[in-house]
C-alpha cells in the first residue's frame, strides 16, 4: 500500500473508532500570544465569535454587544493592528465570509435567531445591514430556545460538498446550493449541539431552503471554521470544564435514532485558561495549505461586566506556530473550487449508484474503510455502478481520467 493510501486507511479508521483526545491548538493558554491591547480598550467584553480571511490576512471580532472589530495581522513581522471598531444590530455570536475577496461579512445573530449579510466600504468607514435571513420561518425547524440559541456560522463552497458527497438530512440525497450562492451555511447551535445547514438566497430576505440537522458528539456548539485547503469543518463545543474542538470531513451516517450525524475525524481538548473563566465561544485558523504565513489558531473567551476587570486584559489569544489536522490532497487550494469533481448518487446507496462528473472515461477504484480494493473497473464511463455485492459502511471513490484524479466517497446501506 503506498503513502496516500496508508494516510487514507488511516483516516477512514479514525472515523470507525474511539477518538483520543489531544491539546488543541497548544498545550496552555499562557503559552501564546495575548492579543488583547490590540484592539481599542474599552467594551472588550462578551467575544463571541472570531473568523480569520487568508486572502488579506485579517481577523474578524464580533461581541454579543453588537460590536465588530477587525485585526490586520502582517506576517512578515508578526504584527497585528486594528483597522474597525464598527457597531451591529442585535446580538452577533458568530462571523464568516462567502466570498473571501469581497467587502462584506455574515453574522449569526442570536438574539433575532438571524443570519444577517453586511456590506461595508474598503476601509471600513461604512457598515451596512444588506440582508437577512429568520431562522425562525418555515421551511427551517429551528425553535426559539432563548439565548441558548445559534451562536457559530461558517461557509462551505459548493465543491467540497459535492466532492465528499454531502448528503441532506431533510432528503437523505446530494445536496448542493440551488439558492445562487455557490455553497452552503452551516449555524453551530448551543441548544444540543447540532449543527443546522442552510441554503441562502443572497439576495432576497427570508429566501431559504433548509438543508437539515447534523449531531455531533456534544451537546452544545458554539462556532465553526472551514479549512477550505483541507476540507475540514471544525466545530467548537464550549462546555465549561470541558471545552474541546472536532473536526469532521463533512462525511455522515444515520444513527440507530433516525438523526444524521458527522463522522469525527479529530477530537481536541482546549486548554485551560489562565484563571477560573473558561468561557471559550469563538476560533479561528489559518489554512493548513497554500500560504507563507506560519500556520496559527486564535482563540476568545467571553467576559462578562460581572467578571473582575482583570480579565478583560486576556480575552484574545493566538496560538502559533501549531499543527493543523487533515492533508492538503485534494483540496490543496482554493483552485479547487473551479476544478471538477464526480458526483455519487444516491448518498446512502442501496444496490446500485450512478457516478457523474466532467470526464469521459477513466479507471474508477473502491476502497473500503480499511483502506483495502473492493472494486475496480477500467474505462468506466459515466452512468451506474453495481454495489450490491458490497457490505454496509463507508467507501472511497477515486477515479482516474487524463492523469486526473478525482476522489468523493459514499455510504452503502
Amino acid at each position: 500500500m503506498n503513502p496516500m493510501k496508508r494516510l487514507l486507511a488511516l483516516l477512514f479508521l479514525l472515523q470507525f473508532t474511539i477518538i483520543s483526545a489531544q491539546i488543541w491548538p497548544s498545550q496552555t493558554w499562557s503559552s501564546a500570544t495575548n492579543l488583547t491591547n490590540v484592539m481599542s480598550s474599552s467594551g472588550i467584553q462578551d467575544l463571541s465569535g472570531l473568523h480569520f480571511n487568508p486572502v488579506n490576512n485579517r481577523l474578524y471580532v464580533v461581541q454579543d454587544t453588537g460590536n465588530l472589530r477587525v485585526l490586520q495581522w502582517n506576517p512578515m513581522n508578526n504584527t497585528f493592528s486594528q483597522i474597525a471598531d464598527k457597531t451591529l444590530s442585535g446580538g452577533p455570536e458568530g462571523i464568516t465570509q462567502a466570498n473571501l475577496y469581497a467587502n462584506e461579512f455574515y453574522v449569526i445573530d442570536e438574539n433575532n435567531y438571524q443570519i444577517k449579510r453586511y456590506t461595508h466600504t474598503a476601509n471600513f468607514s461604512t457598515v451596512n445591514l444588506y440582508k437577512h435571513w429568520n431562522l425562525l420561518l418555515a421551511p427551517s425547524t429551528m425553535t426559539d430556545t432563548g439565548n441558548t440559541g445559534p451562536e457559530g456560522i461558517v461557509f462551505i463552497p459548493d465543491s467540497y460538498l459535492a466532492a465528499i458527497g454531502f448528503i441532506s438530512q431533510q432528503t437523505g440525497q446530494m445536496y448542493t446550493s440551488v439558492k445562487g450562492l455557490g455553497g452552503l451555511f452551516f449555524v453551530a447551535n448551543q441548544d444540543a449541539g447540532y449543527v443546522w445547514v442552510y441554503d441562502l438566497n443572497p439576495n432576497s430576505n427570508d429566501d431559504f431552503a433548509f438543508v437539515g440537522k447534523y449531531k455531533t458528539n456534544r451537546t452544545e456548539s458554539c462556532d465553526l471554521a472551514f479549512d477550505r485547503s483541507t476540507g475540514l469543518l471544525y466545530i467548537l463545543h464550549n462546555i465549561s470544564g470541558s471545552n474541546s474542538l472536532e473536526v469532521t470531513d463533512l462525511t455522515t451516517y444515520v444513527t440507530n435514532a433516525g438523526n444524521r450525524k458527522f463522522f469525527i475525524a479529530n477530537d481536541y481538548d482546549l486548554p485551560n485558561t489562565s484563571d477560573a473563566n473558561d468561557n471559550i465561544e469563538g476560533f479561528a485558523l489559518t489554512p493548513k495549505c497554500g500560504t507563507t504565513a506560519t500556520a496559527g489558531a486564535w482563540l476568545c473567551r467571553d467576559i462578562e461586566s460581572s467578571d473582575p476587570a482583570i480579565m478583560e486584559q486576556d480575552v484574545l489569544r493566538w496560538f502559533t506556530p501549531y499543527v493543523p489536522a487533515g492533508t492538503c490532497t485534494p483540496l490543496a487550494n482554493e483552485n479547487f473550487e473551479k476544478s471538477a469533481a464526480i458526483v455519487v448518487a444516491p448518498n446512502p446507496a442501496n444496490d446500485q449508484i450512478s457516478i457523474n462528473g466532467n470526464f469521459d472515461v477513466g479507471a474508477i477504484k473502491l476502497y473500503n474503510a480499511l483502506g483495502q480494493l473492493v472494486l475496480e473497473k477500467e474505462n468506466f464511463k459515466t452512468g451506474n455502478l453495481d454495489v450490491s455485492e458490497l457490505s454496509s459502511g463507508l467507501y472511497l471513490v477515486e477515479l482516474r481520467s487524463n492523469d486526473t484524479l478525482y476522489q468523493t466517497k459514499f455510504l452503502k446501506k
